[in-house]
């Protein structure tokens, strides 16, 4: 059995700053490992609320150098290496967030990159397994050129995670057959933003698949997503799948490649 649990479900600018939905990223966590995937601001104060023990971290992803991805990972990295004193755990990031480039400072410093016990930097099409889970990183269209996504197979099912990106062709073969699909969704209908899909990209996406997805949640939605659970039900009614609105507590179960979702209470 496999626990997906939600710190938030906003995204951009805005919620990062406002807090109105939670900007923390997401977690995945399993008999065998403990993912923090795009600790973005507010992770450890959403996981203090949860009442997750940030220092069971064992492995922490940041999809690119935005800050709602990579704000807290550097308090990530320090809890999962015991407060520094432990070299261990797996950082696993895109070229911006690890190394930098001509747009970006590396998002995480020298000083946390050297005490994990692993670093491994993905651009599209790149495999890593890692506890027997399968990574592939994904392409996107975004801000940060090299930003990436990724499907990761598990014992439980496959998930796969858009990141931010625009639409382009290739999520479509990218997350066809995935169990669960987390799709980054930052404004409603139409309205179309660079760098982002709306909620008409996302069913154009899913409805041009082989094999749908059994669950899909919307994540990194924008403060002007002011209902997420109309938009939801818009989504659903047209890919004729479960979706549902990411918000701080939002636990998703995969077990046999089976979903089902309740809420931590806090």
């Amino acid at each position: 059995m496999l626990d997906i649990v939600f710190l938030g479900g906003g995204g951009g600018r805005w919620e990062s700053i406002t807090q109105v939905k939670g900007t923390g990223g997401f977690r995945i966590h399993s008999e065998s490992m403990n993912m923090h995937v795009d600790p973005g601001t507010g992770a450890l104060v959403r996981m203090n609320q949860l009442e997750i023990n940030p220092w069971k971290t064992d492995a922490i992803f940041a999809t690119h150098c935005h800050p709602d991805h990579y704000t807290d990972a550097e308090c990530l990295v320090e809890s999962m290496t015991k407060g520094m004193t432990k070299k261990q755990g797996i950082l696993i990031g895109n070229n911006s967030v690890l190394n930098g480039n001509s747009r970006f400072e590396k998002g995480i410093s020298t000083y946390h990159q050297s005490r994990v016990g692993e670093r491994h930097v993905l651009g599209p099409c790149d495999e890593l397994n890692i506890k027997n889970w399968n990574i592939t990183a994904t392409k996107t269209k975004h801000n940060d050129p090299e930003t990436i996504g990724f499907k990761m197979e598990t014992g439980d099912g496959v998930i796969g995670y858009t990141s931010d990106s625009e639409y382009i062709d290739s999520l479509i073969e990218d997350f066809d057959s995935v169990d669960f699909l987390i799709a980054n969704v930052i404004r409603v209908k139409g309205q179309k933003v660079p760098g982002h899909m709306c909620s008409n990209d996302i069913i154009e996406v899913v409805t041009s698949m082989n094999k749908k997805p059994k669950m899909l949640t919307m994540y990194h939605m924008g403060m002007k997503m002011t209902d997420p659970d109309s938009e939801a039900r818009y989504i659903s009614k047209n890919i004729d799948i479960p979706v549902i609105p990411a918000k701080i507590g939002l636990k998703v179960t995969m077990e046999n490649k089976n979903c089902k979702f309740d809420y931590i209470k806090y």
